[in-house]
């Protein structure tokens, strides 16, 4: 069984209980996310291994009726729980699409902003799915990446192990460091860690073209 597949068969299985289990405890760092993510009103926004749509409302409410989400995730019952939620809160501008991260189906710099929340810890070729993320950035738009790791703190370093047991039946692995992967590929680039270091947020921002830059006379 390939890496995908084995990941699309466990998420299958964990689509219809997922909310559950992690909207209360992971909703703060959703919003903070987004904040670093800085989208404007109007704005196009990837939701990268998108899920069941738990980051849409925080993103909705910075890009307004004129802005536009685009949700990617390769498992079709996560995109099934999204729908029923667009469904449900009558969200407009929204597109879910099922697509594998590390080959985007999105034109090059078609987004203003990408957002990927505890997706780069399961996409099996993380690597390339953030060189596929700042392809479809535009150029000045921002990444930011919201994911677990294993914990700095001392108390964070004793439940390390438990949490990556558990993550082991979601084919999560807190070992991986994709925040390194972003000083290559973007300016501005900064990490800041929560919960003991077990949770961070890490950005950059796609530098500008020499033409998009300001002309002095």
């Amino acid at each position: 069984m390939t890496q995908l597949r084995r990941v699309r068969r466990l998420w299958t299985r964990w689509a219809g209980i997922y909310d559950l289990r992690v909207r209360l405890f992971m909703r703060w760092w959703r919003k903070a996310a987004v904040n670093a993510l800085r989208p404007r009103p109007g704005d196009t926004v990837l939701d990268l291994a998108c899920g069941t749509g738990l980051n849409f409302p925080h993103i909705i409410e910075r890009v307004g009726p004129q802005g536009r989400i685009v949700g990617v995730d390769l498992t079709r019952a996560m995109l099934k729980q999204a729908r029923r939620k667009l469904a449900r809160h009558r969200w407009n501008g929204v597109a879910l699409v099922e697509g594998d991260a590390a080959s985007l189906p999105l034109a090059s710099e078609s987004c203003d902003a990408v957002l990927c929340s505890f997706g780069m810890v399961i996409i099996p070729d993380y690597r390339r799915a953030i060189v596929e993320a700042v392809r479809v950035l535009r150029p000045g738009g921002r990444l930011v990446l919201l994911e677990p790791k294993r914990g700095s703190a001392l108390w964070a370093k004793v439940v390390n192990p438990l949490v990556a047991f558990a993550g082991r039946f979601g084919a999560v692995d807190l070992d991986r460091r994709p925040w390194e992967e972003l000083p290559g590929l973007l300016e501005d680039v900064s990490r800041s860690d929560y919960l003991g270091g077990m949770v961070y947020i890490a950005s950059g921002t796609k530098g500008k073209k020499p033409e998009d830059a300001p002309h002095h006379s």
